[in-house]
């Protein structure tokens, strides 16, 4: 690696009990052509042995291991060490396309700076899309564009996005130093909310690359599970607290605490209001680190969340258990209170 290339590529990859899908995701790496890289694995106190498979199998790759899991802002390790001019973050559970890199620096060359993510198609149907962009509205719910519907070609198109998935994003060293770390706030899940979020702050765009397809298993972990709905609804929280200014904060918060209502009752109904009980006293908690959080956000933005929200949508879609998209009443309600909050906000 001593003579690096300009457009080498440096991948971040955070393993937790990856089993097989780990290895198989870093041989579809292996694969890789044209295009300069290094992979840096970084392990977060995984309790299988796919770190221990890892080293014996790829002995050219940069291993890291943590003691304790620390979530995804594992990746910061990585960043602190990275060789390339472009970063890769990448989920364990993708494999992906031998021109993967060199497309990701096509649409650079092309675009400008910016986030990038691909076309996500699940792995096991790979005519099912995972993500198709992924979409934010005005109160942090977020979701991914076309999750569950069969790929058709119609998210063929590039186009400016919220936020860039987690599962693979791209962007160049330069600007993921200026965007500043993953923070270990999140642990999970909202972290690349955030992260795009915060990129928007800095007029850094997010954008989706359909000419890549990278496919994603999307890991079962927290499927669903009462500890997942707890860090979504917490996480949530975090990223309006701490991304919103205090003025559009009071502007939004009659239509807030009607979605509440809505939020609490759909809680109820799944059996797990007591999460939702748990993210608020979290948040108590947090508090103080919630408000320096801002405090210094606020200093670094150069765009007003009235241009900010411009790349949020109104809608929302919740998939279901079997990956679908169902376009409730209660997503009708939220498409309504967001359109009148949106009004507001732009006063």
């Amino acid at each position: 690696m001593d003579n690096l290339s300009s457009e080498f590529v440096s991948i971040i990859i955070i393993n937790y009990n990856g089993g097989t899908m780990v290895q198989k995701c870093l041989e579809s790496i292996k694969k890789t052509k044209t295009i300069q890289y290094e992979i840096i694995l970084i392990d977060n106190a995984s309790t299988d042995n796919s770190f221990i498979e890892c080293k014996k199998n790829f002995s050219d790759i940069v291993f890291l291991k943590n003691e304790k899991n620390i979530g995804l802002g594992a990746r910061n390790l990585g960043l602190e060490i990275a060789k390339g001019n472009f970063i890769v973050f990448l989920d364990f559970d993708t494999i992906v396309d031998p021109c993967w890199l060199e497309i990701f620096l096509n649409s650079f060359k092309t675009h400008g700076d910016g986030l990038y993510q691909p076309k996500l198609l699940e792995t096991n149907r790979h005519d099912i899309i995972n993500s198709a962009g992924n979409m934010l509205n005005i109160f942090g719910l977020a979701y991914s564009r076309g999750k569950g519907e069969k790929d058709i070609g119609q998210y063929d198109k590039f186009s400016k996005i919220s936020y860039t998935s987690g599962a693979c994003t791209f962007t160049s060293k330069k600007i993921a130093d200026k965007i500043g770390k993953i923070d270990d706030i999140f642990f999970a899940y909202h972290d690349d909310v955030d992260y795009g979020w915060r990129a928007a702050m800095m007029n850094i765009p997010s954008y989706y690359e359909p000419k890549l397809i990278i496919y994603h298993f999307g890991s079962k972990t927290l499927s669903w599970s009462p500890k997942k709905f707890f860090l979504l609804e917490r996480n949530r929280w975090i990223c309006l607290q701490s991304l919103y200014s205090n003025s559009s904060q009071l502007k939004l918060l009659p239509y807030i605490l009607i979605l509440e209502i809505g939020i609490s009752l759909f809680f109820i109904s799944k059996g797990i209001f007591f999460q939702k009980i748990k993210a608020l006293f979290s948040l108590m908690k947090l508090n103080k680190q919630i408000k320096q959080r801002r405090l210094i956000l606020e200093k670094k933005k150069i765009v007003s969340d009235q241009e900010i929200i411009k790349n949020f949508v109104n809608d929302f879609f919740l998939p279901s258990q079997n990956g679908e998209n169902n376009k409730s009443f209660f997503s009708k309600i939220i498409e309504s209170l967001s359109k009148k909050a949106r009004k507001s906000l732009t006063k």
